[in-house]
C-alpha cells in the first residue's frame, strides 16, 4: 500500500547531514503514535497486514533501494531476547542464517534514539555463489534496535545495501533514526 495524504504529512524542511551531501527535502510519517522523517523523493509502502501493534513500512528510493521501519510488541520480543543487546544479536544471527554467508562486523555502537538506549550494528555479509557459475556477492546490513518501555513497543530500522548504494542507504537510515519519535 502506498502512503496517501492521511498517512504522510508534508514537512518540506531541509537539513544539513553529516555525510556532506546537499540538504534534502523531507516528509513526515505519523502513524499509530510514532513519527519519523524521510526524504521527500522516497515512496512509502506498507505491509498489507500491518496494524497498531506490529508492522513495517518500506521507505523506497526511485532506484529501488529500501530502508525498513518495523515495530512490534516489546513484551513479545523480550521473551526471546530480554535485552536490547540480545535482541540485536538475535536479529543478526537470523540474517546470517538466512543468507548462509560469512558475516563480519563493520561497526557497532550504542546510541540514543528519542531518549532510549539503542543498538547500532553494521555488518558485511559475503553471500556465497549459487550454482556452478557466478561469484559470491557482498551485502551490507545496517540496523538500529530500539526498545520503548513507555509505549511497550520495539522498533528496528534496517537496510540491506550493495557496495554501490551503501552511502545513500545509510544516509536515509540515519535521517529516519535521528527523527524517530516513539512517544
Amino acid at each position: 500500500m502506498v502512503a496517501g495524504p492521511m498517512e504522510s504529512v508534508e514537512g518540506g524542511e531541509s537539513a544539513d547531514l553529516p555525510i556532506g551531501d546537499v540538504p534534502v527535502e523531507k516528509d513526515t510519517l505519523t502513524i499509530y503514535g510514532f513519527t519519523f522523517e524521510y526524504p521527500k523523493t522516497r515512496k512509502l509502502e506498507f505491509n498489507p497486514k500491518f496494524k497498531r501493534t506490529d508492522g513495517d513500512v518500506a521507505v523506497k528510493s526511485p532506484e529501488k533501494a529500501v530502508v525498513f521501519v518495523s515495530w512490534g510488541e516489546l513484551e513479545r520480543v523480550i521473551k526471546k531476547a530480554p535485552t536490547i543487546e540480545a535482541h540485536a544479536k538475535f536479529s543478526l544471527e537470523r540474517v546470517k542464517k538466512s543468507v548462509q554467508g560469512k558475516m563480519t562486523s563493520v561497526d557497532h555502537k550504542v546510541m540514543d534514539v528519542n531518549g532510549h538506549r539503542a543498538e547500532y550494528n553494521d555488518v558485511k555479509i559475503l553471500v556465497p555463489r549459487r550454482g556452478l557459475l557466478g561469484k559470491g556477492t557482498e551485502q551490507q546490513v545496517t540496523s538500529v534496535h530500539v526498545h520503548c518501555d513507555r509505549t511497550g513497543r520495539y522498533f528496528v530500522i534496517y537496510t540491506t545495501s550493495t557496495p554501490e548504494n551503501v552511502k545513500e542507504q545509510q544516509r536515509t537510515l540515519q535521517e529516519i533514526v535521528e527523527t524517530l519519535r516513539c512517544h
